[in-house]
């Protein structure tokens, strides 16, 4: 939820992700939620799953030009954020951003030689190919199929006009170039784009 003031607050349960990125750098980011590797959190109707009561919640004081990239794991599993910086900083608008984002984690995600986030974490936590394929060179490496959200963001300064505003006053609000609240989300799942 993005205040009036500028705060974004922020509740997340499981793998799912956010990034701030100010001025072509990363200065916040989420991190997943999860039991052991690749066994993300899950909100449950089950006593023994995750609730809300679980959720990461934090905030972050956001300033105007921040761009907000949120998604998921599909998304952060095949992309870096190096990938992300550059894509942001070359996109003309939030729209073409997300667009970008989403079909370069397709793109990745199909690719069995690209040495992913999620192959590079894989290996970190002691999965990789068998010690015969070590021999011959081999490690674990290739992009994770899964379905791809993306949701990008732009905050912007916006005045609202006396009339519009209750008592009277001008009153700035924080939002992107719509005014409030305008995000475009691209997701893709396997083949189809919706």
């Amino acid at each position: 939820m993005l205040e009036k003031t500028g705060t974004l607050k922020i509740a997340s349960v499981g793998d799912c992700g956010l990034k701030v990125i100010r001025k072509g750098q990363v200065m916040f980011s989420i991190s997943p939620q999860e039991h052991y590797f690749d066994c993300p959190y899950q909100i449950s109707s089950e006593a023994e799953g995750q609730t809300y009561k679980d959720a990461l919640v934090c905030s972050v004081n956001l300033m105007e030009g921040d761009i907000i990239v949120s998604g998921s794991d599909g998304l952060f599993d095949n992309i870096f954020d190096q990938e992300i910086v550059s894509i942001i900083s070359e996109s003309p608008s939030v729209d073409e951003a997300a667009k970008a984002l989403a079909e370069l984690a397709r793109k990745h995600s199909v690719d069995v030689r690209f040495d992913s986030p999620y192959s590079m974490e894989a290996r970190s936590r002691g999965f990789d190919v068998p010690w015969w394929k070590k021999l011959l060179g081999g490690k674990l490496i290739g992009g994770k199929m899964d379905d791809i959200t993306v949701v990008v963001a732009q905050v912007k300064t916006v005045v609202v006009p006396e009339d519009e505003v209750q008592g009277g006053d001008t009153e700035e609000q924080k939002g992107n170039e719509q005014g409030a609240a305008a995000v475009v989300a691209y997701k893709m799942n396997d083949e189809e784009v919706a």
